[in-house]
């Protein structure tokens, strides 16, 4: 399961290679293959909600995406 993001306002697409938690923000990637794969919904799920709370989610959409 890898973290899927779409941009609200240009639509673009991309995956969630890394999340840093001392910036507080992801690393990106456009490469599926590159993104990071948790191995449980609920540990995908706490990182979304990680990213939500680092102000990530204002101008991203999560998904969840088989990897």
């Amino acid at each position: 399961m890898a973290i899927k993001w779409i941009n609200k306002f240009s639509g673009e697409v991309g995956y969630v290679k890394s999340i840093d938690t001392k910036e507080k923000h992801f690393i990106n990637t456009w490469e599926q293959s590159e993104a990071k794969i948790y191995k449980t919904e609920s540990s995908a799920q706490k990182a979304i909600s990680r990213l939500i709370e680092f102000g990530e989610g204002d101008n991203n959409i999560f998904e969840l995406v088989s990897a």
